[in-house]
């Protein structure tokens, strides 16, 4: 089964070819692709050396870099990892082993957080969130194999065809993200998303560099999303408590963000 691996990049110089590096190391076969949207170049060396599909994006929007990339995939299987991740010898093989069930269409991969506590108990349920989209249980450091609603974006995978099925990412998902939560109500609708415990990567938050902004524009963007969100998984009449109860929250939380709330659920 061949894969792509995809890593988008901006202005972290070295992060995703160490990343490549790490791939290479215990997989010599895999496509690996990295999407570069900063003015600057990685070494052509470097680039060369490993294999790479370098590509330039001048658009700063995660979901365009992830849709750049897939564009360019070949792989029956897709992976998705944050330039800032660093992986163990099976995590590839983890994520491909659980395509061997024809009916799992992603897969999210176990998430270690430089800092995070996590809890002596592991074996939790990870990655749902009800009915109404306001309340998510993330946990992706669990230990428990289990069906889930939607992975953690640095580290997920999908088969290829379902992605190009669905367009990939929503393009108009702006930072600081979501696009993963998205995509994953939507293949959920045509099948199974599998968290795998095995799939796991140690996710070092590196503090430079990324879709990194100020509060305002934080909020401001969050928000946006989570109305676009609304709006696309949660049907009336349903929506009109989720937009009654996230507005209550917004206006406690940040209540210049309640425009930008609107307007992402008005962008359906």
């Amino acid at each position: 089964m061949k894969v792509s691996v995809v890593i988008p990049t901006y202005n972290r110089p070295g992060l995703a070819i160490g990343l490549a590096r790490q791939i290479r190391k215990y997989d010599r076969n895999a496509q690996i692709i990295i999407v570069d949207q900063s003015k600057h170049d990685e070494e052509q060396n470097e680039i060369s050396s490993l294999n790479i599909d370098y590509l330039k994006n001048a658009k700063v929007n995660t979901s365009i870099a992830k849709n750049v990339g897939l564009a360019q995939a070949t792989g029956e299987i897709v992976i998705f990892f944050d330039d800032d991740v660093e992986i163990t010898s099976e995590t590839i093989k983890a994520h491909l082993a659980e395509y061997a069930d024809s009916e799992v269409l992603g897969v999210a991969g176990r998430v270690l957080n430089d800092g995070e506590a996590v809890p002596k108990k592991t074996d939790v349920e990870a990655g749902k969130t009800n009915k109404f989209l306001t309340a998510f249980t993330n946990n992706f450091w669990s230990t428990g194999k289990q069906a889930v609603q939607f992975p953690y974006g640095c580290n997920m995978s999908f088969r290829r065809s379902v992605l190009e099925k669905l367009g990939g990412f929503d393009k108009m998902i702006p930072p600081p993200g979501w696009e993963e939560t998205d995509l994953g109500l939507r293949v959920t609708k045509l099948g199974k998303i599998i968290f795998s415990p095995e799939a796991l990567v140690y996710h070092h938050k590196t503090s430079s560099g990324g879709t990194r902004m100020d509060k305002d524009l934080w909020f401001k963007n969050y928000y946006w999303t989570y109305g676009r969100l609304l709006a696309k998984h949660v049907s009336f009449p349903e929506n009109i408590y989720s937009l009654l109860h996230l507005s209550v929250r917004i206006i406690k939380e940040y209540p210049v963000a309640i425009f930008s709330f609107i307007r992402g659920f008005m962008s359906i």
